[in-house]
């Protein structure tokens, strides 16, 4: 099925918005991506261990980034607003899981150092936009380090070998 209008217009304001493709980004050695469910969503997880631990709670996920970002011109008054507007589209995996996978990707690329993961169960390709985007833009940065390299090969094999019970995580010092 073809993306829809609203979709379409959220992948155009990013490509006519380097400046703003260029804010999707958290500081060095403070990117913090998550997917899947362990004991409940890893969101969910992420949003408890950031209120008592100090070094979760010094990184940034991605909806903490795109709150931030400001959308002048636009019905949404922030890139996190616009994004989960798209989320209510149906078919979502053609609308709400696109736009979600474009954002994912460009916090990825824009990744620096080390990258802190929580990643669950149910992590596949189809269903996880970090199976299907950040893991292989991740693979293609330049800019991480040795350590978030290791991790990520983990993460590839899993995914080729099928695994998406992967439930393993870093948190980077």
């Amino acid at each position: 099925m073809p993306l829809l209008g609203a979709t379409k217009e959220l992948l155009r304001f990013l490509q006519n918005n380097p400046a703003i493709r260029s804010r999707i980004a958290a500081p060095a050695n403070a990117t913090l991506l998550y997917a899947g469910n362990f004991i409940r969503p890893m969101w969910q997880e992420l949003e408890q261990l950031k209120r008592s631990s100090p070094e979760v709670a010094s990184k940034q996920v991605l909806p903490e980034v795109l709150v931030r970002i400001q959308t002048p011109g636009q019905v949404q008054s922030n890139l996190l607003a616009w994004a989960k507007a798209l989320d209510s589209l149906h078919p979502w995996k053609d609308n709400g899981f696109i736009a979600w996978r474009a954002l994912s990707g460009i916090f990825a690329s824009n990744a620096r150092g080390t990258v802190s993961f929580a990643i669950g169960s149910g992590i596949t390709k189809s269903e996880k936009v970090f199976a299907a985007t950040e893991l292989p833009v991740l693979l293609r940065n330049p800019n991480l380090d040795s350590i978030t390299r290791d991790v990520l090969g983990y993460y590839q094999r899993c995914m080729q070998n099928g695994q998406s019970a992967v439930n393993f995580g870093f948190i980077g010092g």
